[in-house]
């Protein structure tokens, strides 16, 4: 006959037990050498969004630190406005984290042929100028995280 006692106890067991298994547990993937590299995708010219992306990488760098992270944000679309001299309201802020943390911005080569904008027309911080699509797919291939806020 079935015992719901016996039932309760085992996966008692099973779950104190998984504890003690080989493997990693999120400690220890979180070791202090460990590097991270993280691809942002941007694509809204909503400031509020833009701006919660920035607070967003500001906090990634402050919880793992600048020699453990390597982040790249990525615009395209209406995003595009971020990384664009006379539309970016947050170009401080833009500076801020690449002075402090080293973060690459990329901004989307075929945004900026279909909005006739040309590299002159984008901040100074702004890194390369690739299509999208393709550095996501690329940097995915390098085994970096994807991240969509």
């Amino acid at each position: 006959m079935w015992n719901p006692w016996v039932t309760v106890a085992a996966f008692v067991v099973v779950l104190v037990s998984s504890h003690f298994l080989p493997g990693e547990s999120v400690a220890q993937q979180n070791q202090p050498d460990q590097q991270h590299r993280v691809v942002m995708h941007l694509n809204s010219g909503d400031e509020n969004v833009q701006r919660g992306a920035l607070n967003n990488i500001r906090h990634l760098y402050q919880e793992v630190g600048r020699e453990r992270l390597q982040l790249e944000l990525v615009v395209h679309g209406a995003g595009l406005s971020l990384f664009t001299k006379n539309t970016t309201v947050l170009r401080q802020d833009l500076a801020q984290l690449k002075n402090e943390y080293g973060v690459s911005y990329t901004a989307c080569s075929n945004t900026m042929k279909a909005m006739k904008i040309v590299r002159e027309d984008l901040i100074p911080e702004v890194g390369d100028t690739v299509p999208a699509m393709v550095r996501f797919m690329e940097r995915q291939e390098q085994g970096w995280a994807y991240i969509k806020p």
